[in-house]
């Protein structure tokens, strides 16, 4: 899922043989790999062919320069109901298109008497038909073909001697008889030795003076505490690249297994230096005991209840530098089909040397470990990690986070949420089976449902019985019958009243006096026809069909509830305000007994600019089933609503672009919702 134009495109590669003699080159595939040709504008899977269409987006205010076509916002109720409820606004509230109601009200008669079929109920939302057709860069199951090429040593217990080697390769020992330190690499002794780890901050004691200086503080200190035995990294890793990245593989280990780990600091206002590391928070969290020396001061034992350390943990200077802590959770969830979900990363992808620190610095804290390479990005290398150990279920969770800083909402990886919501507390529903070349995850267990944005449609939906409506709404068609009636009765009185051997006048015939009180009777009836039909459609909305519908700008509850449903007689709201699905959500507090969205939002909405060049543009969101609204903003459209958790007895729903070239998902916002309703396609 993504949103910034930091994403890294990749194209689709078949194994198969085009028979086409056509040079171009096919833009996308189906589900069924048959190719398709198009232009470069945004496209969308339909939700009834399952064709790659372009995307036609209803607009308050349509924007002819738009990547997407760009039309008014129109409604497909029944146009009978639409007439009527316009004649019925014009009767009650005359302007100066009054002058147009005889008009007006001719259309709507023949629209009565023109038969239609109705909108169909289905108690699903439409489904998204589309699924991943590309190959994986790395899978979870050894038994999927994946483009990366394990290496030839790249054994599973090869791999599990060098990241669980729980102890380190060299340590510097302090010898009695000779009055020397020397380098130790002997495992019978490395591995008995009491030892203790040191830790510094580069730019803090190397800028400060030499290495020669640090090193022999280190060893007063040692010796000082009772032991005769360190390991720091300036004399303990190799120089060699290969053998240098076993050793980090093995640091959290090294901390672990260390006495206690000796933090150096030139003073006491340093500490903010050393927090701001990658490897602080492994060396804080996994060590027996701290201790730290700033200066020539003693020695002093610390903690992580320190105030120093706490405070630099509350101001997230451990955290933003390194890596949330992970725990475990034992629990599994079944799967379907694979979905792609672009979930990019961001523009400064790290490779090589930098990104082997960042995520060896976080391995340690995982059970199963792997050997990462050079060659990969970071995301690509912690997505093999998470897939690794699966039953955290940490990628799984994150993909339902939604971003506080949304120039992140790229990147799946994502440590703060923008509803508050804590990375465990969210059950994920959806699996990462693999990750694509350019770092999008591929899920597996997916429910989506494809979002309308071209107009709204015809929705079938029921208000509550009662026999005033039943009557309100077969009256106009009863009508219809005295009318006709009417004229029957007065033409068959002419044709008797003319034949007549009599002579008798043709206005005091019986048919003809009746029929014409008929006709009276059934125009006046006729004329306030509208108002029966828009009261017969009018009342609270009890069932209808589920639809997920998109407008770019902003509208009010009202105003979706006229494009659904056509205007009605009275104040019964068909559409409610969101307490709590989208980040401009503001629910009613004390001033309501339920649980409802303030209509501020909507003035909040309105007022806000109509695009932010970091969130986007604002969107309108209505969903049918729980006949709610939202409003959010993204960069694109989302076209597709996915289910990927549920988090505080809400439903986690991430809102996603579709890149039909790749066959991938871009996450263009997220939201919680308590009442959502997903249906389980074959496709998903």
């Amino acid at each position: 899922m993504s949103l910034l134009a930091s994403a890294h495109a990749i194209k689709l590669k078949m194994n198969f043989v085009s028979t086409t003699t056509d040079q171009k080159q096919p833009q996308c595939y189906s589900s069924q790999l048959k190719p398709f040709y198009h232009g470069t504008a945004s496209r969308y899977t339909s939700p009834s062919s399952g064709k790659c269409k372009r995307l036609i987006v209803q607009s308050v205010n349509p924007n002819l320069n738009s990547d997407w076509n760009e039309d008014n916002v129109r409604s497909n109720a029944p146009l009978s109901t639409q007439l009527a409820g316009r004649l019925t606004r014009m009767m009650f509230n005359p302007s100066n298109e009054t002058f147009l109601w005889l008009f007006i009200w001719l259309f709507y008669i023949i629209t009565l008497l023109s038969p239609s079929r109705g909108p169909v109920f289905a108690a699903y939302y439409k489904p998204y038909l589309m699924r991943f057709v590309g190959q994986l860069w790395a899978a979870r199951s050894p038994r999927e073909y994946a483009l990366r090429a394990r290496a030839a040593d790249e054994d599973d217990g090869r791999v599990r001697r060098v990241t669980h080697a729980l102890y380190p390769r060299f340590l510097v020992v302090y010898d009695e008889e000779r009055r020397n330190w020397t380098r130790v690499n002997v495992e019978a002794v490395v591995r008995r030795k009491p030892y203790v780890a040191v830790t510094y901050c580069y730019d803090d004691v190397i800028n400060s003076g030499s290495t020669g200086a640090l090193i022999e503080r280190v060893r007063n200190a040692t010796l000082d505490q009772g032991f005769d035995a360190y390991w720091l990294d300036l004399e303990c890793l190799f120089e060699d690249p290969v053998q240098k990245a076993q050793d980090l593989y093995r640091m959290s280990d090294v901390y672990r297994l260390a006495s206690f780990t000796l933090i150096i600091l030139t003073n006491e206002s340093a500490w903010p230096a050393w927090g701001g590391r990658v490897w602080t928070l492994p060396e804080a969290l996994l060590s027996r005991e701290l201790r730290y020396k700033a200066g020539n001061n003693a020695l002093t034992r610390t903690t992580m209840k320190n105030p120093i350390l706490s405070t630099l943990m509350a101001l997230g200077r451990i955290r933003s530098r390194g890596w949330s802590v992970i725990s475990s959770s034992k629990k599994q969830y079944g799967a379907a089909k694979a979905l792609p979900l672009n979930l990019r990363v961001r523009k400064e992808v790290l490779r090589g040397d930098i990104a082997q620190k960042r995520f060896t610095a976080l391995m340690g804290f995982f059970e199963h470990r792997i050997l990462p390479n050079a060659e990969e990005t970071e995301l690509q290398a912690l997505a093999r990690l998470f897939m690794a150990n699966d039953n955290d279920r940490i990628a799984d969770r994150m993909i339902s986070m939604f971003p506080r800083d949304r120039r992140g909402i790229n990147q799946w990886y994502t440590k703060e949420d923008e509803y508050g919501a804590k990375l465990w507390d969210i059950e994920p529903v959806v699996q990462v089976i693999g990750i694509t070349s350019n770092g999008s995850l591929v899920l597996d267990g997916c429910r989506a449902a494809a979002i309308r944005w071209k107009n709204f449609p015809s929705i079938a939906f029921a208000t509550r019985r009662s026999f005033r409506r039943l009557l309100a709404h077969a009256l106009p068609y009863t009508t219809l019958i005295l009318f006709l009636t009417s004229c029957v009765m007065i033409s068959i009185g002419n044709q008797t009243a003319s034949t007549s051997v009599y002579g008798t006048s043709p206005g005091t015939s019986p048919l003809v006096a009746g029929g014409g009180v008929l006709l009276a009777f059934s125009l006046i009836l006729l004329i306030f026809a509208p108002i029966f039909t828009t009261y017969a459609h009018s009342g609270r909305v009890v069932l209808a069909r589920p639809w997920l519908i998109g407008v770019k700008g902003v509208i009010s509850a009202q105003e979706a509830s006229d494009y659904l449903y056509g205007r009605q007689i009275g104040d019964f709201r068909r559409t409610l305000y969101t307490p709590s699905g989208s980040p401009l959500a503001r629910p009613r507090e004390s001033d309501s007994k339920f649980r409802e969205g303030h209509v501020s939002q909507y003035d909040a909405a309105l007022a806000a600019p109509p695009f932010d060049p970091i969130e986007g543009h604002m969107f309108t969101l209505v969903d049918t089933i729980s006949g709610t609204i939202y409003y959010f903003r993204a960069h694109r459209p989302p076209t597709v609503c996915l289910f990927t958790g549920s988090e505080g007895g809400q439903g986690r729903f991430v809102l996603a672009s579709e890149e039909c070239s790749c066959s991938e998902l871009r996450r263009e916002t997220g939201t919680p919702h308590a009442e959502f309703h997903l249906c389980l396609h074959a496709h998903f």
